[in-house]
C-alpha cells in the first residue's frame, strides 16, 4: 500500500509542479509543498526505510520522528493557506 501512495503522490507532484510553472501563484507553490511534505512522510513511515538506508531498527532513530516532522509541515502548509 505505501508504494502505490508513494507512486501517487508522485504523480500528483508531479502535476502541481506542471501547474506551479503555468500558474506560478503562492495557492499553487502551497500545494506542490503540501505534496512533497506527504511524499517524505510516506517514504520515511515506511517500516522497510530504516533497513533500505543502513539504519538498525531502534526506538530511538531518526525514523521515529521524521514521518511526524513531515505531517506537522504539512499541516502548517495547510494552517497557513486556510489563513490567507
Amino acid at each position: 500500500m505505501t508504494s502505490f501512495t508513494v507512486v501517487t503522490l508522485v504523480a500528483l507532484a508531479g502535476t502541481y509542479l506542471s501547474l506551479y510553472r503555468r500558474l506560478p501563484n503562492p495557492f499553487t507553490l502551497s500545494l506542490v509543498v503540501f505534496c512533497v511534505a506527504l511524499l517524505l512522510y510516506a517514504l520515511t513511515s515506511n517500516p522497510l526505510a530504516p533497513a533500505v538506508l543502513g539504519f538498525r531498527p531502534t526506538p530511538f532513530g531518526p525514523f521515529t520522528f521524521l514521518p511526524n516532522l513531515f505531517a506537522a509541515v504539512a499541516v502548517v502548509v495547510l494552517l497557513y493557506q486556510s489563513q490567507r
